[in-house]
């Protein structure tokens, strides 16, 4: 069978559940073949696919259930769909109109069903699949992770932008304990409880997938996808640590916590390569951080912690949330002065948009700080720009949306100016200009001081 995978839009983070599944229908003997939206039309055309399996997140959903519907018919290919957002909106299965919605971990699922298209069987009883017929409960977890096929990453390297670009996106674990409300691993973590939700491939398969790249594809820096690259030094830490300088030698970036780093583990990083590290702070408020967002962070001193972190060699990428429910415009400008005290390198933000399936979208219901006309399109339209919530007023959020462009700047500057960059803050409305100054801010840092492009 053809096999046509589509997905919304492929960005600096390489889409890796599309390998995982190329290469078990490739491993079946099927061919596969992927795209992005805009170009779906054109590939239908080109393929004429038996099955299309689209990859499914809140950015985009709405677009690829319209264009599914309008083409269906006219291709007549059988339609499956994955991905997080209809995970945690099992509800809209009926809205978007595909044959099947694959919920959760895919792979066992994918290979069922394939095996179910080729035999000509029901798939109405295959585990994690949800059809017109039934609504089945997800398999457990795949445990040992090394016994997925080796990824197909030509699938999404050789079809994008990404085949030229210097810095590819690798994953070394599946699952995080964790159950931050605005994350829909909270979710994840209760549809699959009792499972064990951490699991890590082997270093010696870490460092073939990324040979496999290296000899096909510009690779100068490795970014670490996963959501936190390590909890504790372990074994597995010990030997990353001894064998990648060694056999793969390029500096890297990794998601982490503050409470989980120390000596030992920052010490082990560093001689691995580890050029900088991702964390988030969210807020300066503690009740914002820990009952609002649901970071249960063990109390840390966050700028102790990432003074330890430099004095390793390592670059930190800090990034806060603004304007979650119920915090302050003054908790929210205290993250520059953070930022400065920490030397942190970069200093991002984000504007707290509570995504549907959520903890944090549940809170926001129940304390009524969301319009009544808050949908999917809001979510699309509005996302890191400027915040969705009745609780702050216009002003308010103009202060937001100035952080955003503006704090990361305001805290390069030296002490006898900085008032400048808050009273631009706080008292000029947003505008393309200071859009345009985060621009250059942000790629600056990016391609030097947390992946080191140039």
């Amino acid at each position: 069978m053809k096999i046509l995978f589509c997905i919304h839009q492929i960005d600096f983070c390489d889409h890796i559940a599309l390998p995982y599944l190329s290469a078990i229908a490739k491993k079946r003997g099927h061919t596969t073949d992927m795209c992005i939206l805009p170009d779906f039309e054109k590939k239908l055309e080109e393929v004429r696919p038996d099955i299309v399996a689209f990859s499914l997140n809140i950015v985009g959903f709405d677009r690829i259930v319209e264009a599914h519907k309008r083409l269906k018919s006219t291709y007549g290919y059988r339609s499956i769909a994955g991905g997080p957002h209809i995970t945690l909106n099992q509800h809209l299965y009926d809205v978007a109109g595909m044959d099947v919605w694959c919920v959760g971990e895919g792979e066992g699922a994918w290979e069922d069903y394939l095996s179910c298209m080729e035999s000509g069987q029901s798939y109405d009883k295959v585990p994690n699949l949800i059809t017109p017929n039934a609504k089945n409960p997800v398999r457990k977890l795949i445990t040992n992770l090394d016994t997925i096929p080796f990824p197909d990453r030509d699938i999404t390297l050789a079809n994008t932008f990404l085949k030229d670009v210097p810095k590819k996106t690798f994953y070394t674990t599946r699952g995080c304990p964790y159950g931050c409300t605005y994350c829909g691993n909270s979710f994840i973590n209760e549809l699959y409880r009792g499972n064990k939700i951490v699991r890590r491939f082997s270093v010696q398969r870490l460092i073939d997938e990324v040979n496999y790249v290296r000899e096909r594809y510009p690779l100068k820096f490795v970014k670490i996808g996963d959501d936190c690259f390590s909890f504790r030094v372990d074994d597995w830490l010990r030997e990353f640590s001894e064998r990648w300088p060694k056999e793969i030698g390029l500096l890297w970036n990794c998601y982490q916590r503050f409470d989980v780093v120390n000596d030992e583990m920052l010490s082990l990083m560093s001689q691995a390569g580890c050029y900088s590290m991702t964390l988030s702070v969210d807020s300066t408020s503690e009740f914002v951080r820990e009952e609002v967002l649901g970071r249960k962070q063990k109390k840390v001193d966050v700028e102790e912690k990432l003074r330890l972190i430099k004095s390793y060699g390592i670059n930190t990428f800090v990034n806060f949330m603004l304007g979650a429910p119920f915090s302050t415009i003054e908790s929210d400008l205290e993250s520059i002065e953070m930022g400065v005290r920490a030397k942190a390198d970069y200093l991002p933000y984000s504007i707290t948009t509570p995504m549907k399936g959520t903890k944090l979208y549940e809170y926001s219901i129940e304390n009524k700080v969301l319009p009544e006309d808050y949908s999917d399109e809001v979510i699309q339209r509005e996302f890191w720009e400027r915040s969705v919530y009745t609780c702050f007023t216009e002003k308010e959020k103009d202060i937001h949306q100035n952080i955003y462009y503006l704090g990361g700047i305001t805290a390069l500057m030296p002490n006898w100016i900085r008032w400048f960059g808050y009273l631009l803050i706080k008292h000029t409305p947003p505008n393309r200009f200071y859009e345009w100054l985060r621009s250059i801010y942000r790629q600056y840092k990016i391609e030097h001081k947390i992946f080191k492009l140039k």
